[in-house]
């Protein structure tokens, strides 16, 4: 149980980094942008780092859980990944 516990928290973690990447790329592609589409541009990454920021608190709680919690926060943090990486995808067809 503990093995695929850290298992899963690495992937996380990972999928996090992974994230915060394609976050800052986005913040450069505003930069290069007109002046009309920068505000939806500039809406659609800051609300990428809320949901971001969600997950995190997440994270950090599955981090911490002990056994008898862990399949409860693990529940809730794959609910924050899941909406992160629904608005991602949307967020990211705004950017090609």
């Amino acid at each position: 149980m503990m093995e695929k516990r850290n298992e899963y928290i690495k992937k996380l973690e990972k999928n996090l980094n992974e994230y915060n990447a394609k976050i800052a790329e986005m913040k450069t592609k505003v930069a290069g942008v007109t002046a009309d589409v920068k505000a939806e541009y500039l809406a659609q990454v800051e609300g990428l780092e809320k949901k971001r920021d969600v997950f995190v608190v997440k994270y950090e709680q599955l981090k911490d859980a002990n056994e008898h919690a862990w399949n409860d926060v693990k529940a809730g943090t794959e609910k924050a990944w899941n909406d992160l990486e629904h608005s991602f995808g949307k967020a990211a067809s705004r950017f090609k």
